[in-house]
């Protein structure tokens, strides 16, 4: 008698993998902390953006390298693995990499909340406690139907950006730029 295969099967393509980054990048840099670029950069907030990407530029290019070179799950927890052969080190870089995830999903889900609050007046505390319940059905449907929702979430976020940027661009060839923007320095 042969033991069963304990192997996990992989289910995430590159495809939905780079959209669920891109929709976190979008969910909480742009979407969640945009009033408060804006509110401190002023017109400048565009050019704030744009410095920010190119040095997360730098970062995906560091990973890609890292996910060419390791091709296994664990990311950077093999990446400090392979680099300082420290396996404590390593396995505080996976409890720390769900860290931040948890964070970045408290992020995002306040930012939501602090958006609905705009359009319905409903308590703050049953708002992220629905959210974040939901999120975790979803997260225990599946991986890979997680991913596809967070892929289609992603496709509604860049819809919107391109809306407001279609708008703003027009808006802004129709009228010029006001000067009298505040440079928020």
């Amino acid at each position: 008698m042969t033991a069963p295969n304990p192997a996990l099967k992989r289910s995430i393509g590159s495809v939905l993998l780079t959209l669920y980054g891109v929709g976190t990048i979008l969910g909480a840099g742009i979407y969640v902390l945009v009033g408060e670029v804006a509110g401190r950069a002023g017109i400048y907030a565009p050019l704030s953006f744009a410095l920010a990407a190119l040095l997360a530029l730098f970062s995906a290019f560091s990973y890609a390298e890292l996910a060419a070179r390791f091709p296994v799950s664990a990311g950077e927890a093999v990446y400090v693995e392979e680099a300082f052969q420290k396996p404590g080190l390593s396995a505080l870089i996976g409890y720390l990499v769900v860290t931040i995830g948890l964070v970045s999903s408290a992020t995002l889900v306040h930012g939501f909340t602090r958006y609905l609050g705009v359009f319905v007046i409903v308590p703050d505390w049953l708002v992220l406690g629905s959210v974040t319940l939901c999120l975790g059905l979803i997260a225990i449907w599946g991986v890979k139907e997680s991913l596809s929702i967070a892929a289609i979430m992603t496709l509604v976020e860049v819809f919107g950006l391109l809306l407001v940027v279609w708008v703003g661009a027009h808006n802004m060839l129709e009228r010029g730029i006001d000067p009298t923007i505040s440079a928020g320095l």
